[in-house]
């Protein structure tokens, strides 16, 4: 797996993190407004793109982690998702997938600082 790639899933992983959570806290809500919340919890660090939102929230649907209900079913208008009671059991999951990887980045992290801002005395002002 090349790092882009790498990149790209680990955004999938914490934004269906996101999703899951936010559905578990806040109850049924549409696409859109779980984008607002996933940028406003992350203090705009993750900003999700409707082409890459979407897929995702299929993809959640698809495996039984949430539903999604057409508020006029006649009209394809907006579509509220749910968190299922298989979503709920999956966010410990991704917990620990996510904190992992957080540790192994910040391990990573650590190494790289020490050995490029602090192997003369200190950072750089």
């Amino acid at each position: 797996m090349n790092q882009d790639t790498d990149h790209r899933t680990w955004m999938k992983i914490i934004l269906a993190l996101y999703i899951l959570k936010i559905l578990q806290a806040e109850g049924p809500m549409h696409g859109n407004k779980l984008a607002e919340e996933v940028k406003r919890r992350s203090l705009s660090t993750i900003i999700p793109n409707p082409n890459a939102l979407y897929p995702l929230l299929r993809i959640l649907e698809e495996r039984g982690y949430i539903t999604g209900h057409w508020e006029h079913p006649s009209k394809r208008s907006k579509r509220a998702y749910s968190i299922t009671e298989a979503g709920i059991e999956h966010i410990p999951s991704l917990q620990e997938r996510v904190t992992n990887r957080f540790n192994q980045v910040q391990h990573t992290m650590n190494i790289l600082r020490k050995d490029l801002l602090e192997a003369d005395g200190g950072e750089p002002e």
